[in-house]
């Protein structure tokens, strides 16, 4: 299936992309990041440690973050909205 994620801050210029459409080859957030890993890998590193989500990067799934959801085993369905943030600070 075809999902639009919607990159912010450094994650949107590695991707030279707000919004990136990937193929997902199965059904949850976690086969989603592999999907964007896989077309963009220098946001590896960036979103990544081994196989989880830094602790510092939020991924929201219809507005509301995968953490209170299911995790990366949150279920993804065609036309859901995912966003992509990493660590935001202000002063």
């Amino acid at each position: 299936m075809k999902l639009k994620v919607k990159l912010f801050a450094n994650f949107r210029e590695v991707a030279k992309n707000k919004e990136v459409e990937v193929n997902v080859k199965g059904s949850t957030v976690r086969d989603v990041v592999s999907a964007l890993v896989h077309d963009y890998p220098k946001l590896e590193p960036l979103m990544l440690t081994g196989q989880d989500i830094k602790p510092y990067v939020n991924i929201l799934l219809n507005g509301k973050s995968v953490r209170d959801q299911g995790g990366l085993e949150s279920r993804v369905k065609e036309g859901d909205d995912i966003a992509v943030f990493p660590p935001v600070s202000g002063g």
